[in-house]
């Protein structure tokens, strides 16, 4: 019987990349595989790769009047989902329902969840093993997202909605929306200096990357910046960002490629100084010559700069990626300058002294670290999810 699988993601690139190189080993083992993710430009990647793409096209949308103004700051998971409208029991419902008839249909043998937490209930409400792709932050064992600084009072808590909704299902109550981003098997897809988890059920399988056919492979250039997207949870963060960029690498004395596969605006476009060039992708090998990644904050980023040991300058969007941008100043093998708290000349001068000073070096080091740890990567969820498929029909 052909082995049916099914990817549940959030939004954006990085959760297709580290979980496309899984999906890749179910492919070519024979088995069909379906994903459901936010974003056109994940789709479109998504399919081009060959994949049947599943649309969450349900028309319930939250009421404005329970949805909360969507910031980059959030102290925990129950914190941000009300920033996604699970305030609103109906739009959770909706939600939850729609994500249930759809694995109903395509019947899958084993799901994979990376940050979807209505495919970990979908999954469990139908008795179908769930992986859940993980990062401490987001786990119920792991480091708060903002561990560093005390959660305000009477933050809102979207958990008490949607436990109304799991009685509806007769499923059990859940303390913490964090229990909803944890699976059957959790998989950190990095390293346990990067994600620390208290607890036994997390595998460390090292980083996952989908190898992405890169440009301008002959020239190494001394910065390498990569934004994200352009729009996302916390507003235009990513084309802030390359404006930000723009304004304070033109001119200097630096090559800089910035890479985005979605469109710019024409009048960014038209304002890229000669020493910056736009590319859509980047390869390994180009991250693997710069001397300096300039990012924004995202996880697998911060894993590519540490397994190619190269020093990274984060600028982090929201809570999460300054949790990751902590983690890599925390290492050794680059800093951070938060959004708004910088200087043109602020920012060159702490491009110039990353590439100067002893941050490669401890990047190579902690390279070398983890490569001698010879982690399983993609090869090894593959080879703990069919393990756990066959120990589940054992019973």
């Amino acid at each position: 019987m052909t082995r049916r699988v099914f990817f549940g993601l959030s939004g954006g690139l990085g959760p297709v990349i580290r979980c496309m190189p899984i999906a890749d080993l179910y492919k070519r083992a024979g088995a069909e595989v379906s994903f459901s993710i936010y974003g056109e430009n994940a789709i479109a990647l998504i399919e081009n790769a060959g994949y049947c793409h599943l649309r969450d096209d349900d028309p319930t949308m939250p009421d404005p009047l329970k949805l909360i103004e969507s910031s980059p700051v959030f102290y925990d998971m129950d914190h941000y989902y009300a920033q996604m409208g699970l305030l609103d029991k109906r739009f959770a419902e909706a939600w939850i329902i729609h994500r249930i008839n759809m694995l109903k249909q395509l019947q899958p043998d084993i799901v994979f969840a990376d940050m979807s937490p209505q495919t970990v209930l979908a999954a469990r409400y139908l008795g179908i093993p769930v992986i859940a792709i993980t990062q401490a932050c987001f786990h119920p064992q792991g480091q708060r997202v903002r561990h560093w600084s005390a959660a305000p009072r009477n933050l809102p808590k979207v958990t008490p909605v949607i436990n109304k909704v799991l009685d509806l299902l007769d499923m059990p109550r859940i303390h913490q929306m964090e229990e909803l981003l944890a699976g059957d098997l959790n998989i950190v897809p990095g390293i346990p200096e990067f994600d620390p988890i208290q607890s036994g059920q997390a595998y460390y399988v090292g980083p996952l990357e989908q190898k992405m056919q890169g440009e301008l492979k002959e020239d190494a250039p001394d910065i390498l910046l990569y934004p994200g997207r352009l729009q996302d949870s916390a507003g235009s963060s990513g084309l802030q960002l390359i404006e930000t960029m723009i304004r304070a690498l033109a001119d200097q004395p630096y090559r800089v490629l910035l890479s985005t596969n979605e469109e710019l605006p024409a009048d960014v476009l038209a304002s890229l100084p000669p020493n910056i060039q736009r590319i859509r992708f980047f390869s390994a090998e180009l991250l693997a010559r710069a001397r300096l990644f300039i990012h924004h904050g995202g996880h697998g980023s911060c894993m590519s700069a540490i397994m190619h040991g190269v020093p990274s300058l984060v600028i982090p969007t929201h809570s999460e990626r300054e949790y990751n941008a902590r983690k890599v100043w925390e290492l050794g093998v680059g800093e951070y300058l938060l959004p708004g708290c910088f200087t043109a000349d602020h920012l060159n001068q702490m491009a110039t002294f990353i590439m100067e000073d002893q941050y490669r070096d401890r990047a190579i080091e902690l390279r070398e670290t983890v490569m001698k740890r010879k982690y399983a990567g993609a090869a090894g969820v593959y080879q703990l999810a069919e393990r756990h498929i066959a120990q589940q029909h054992r019973f």
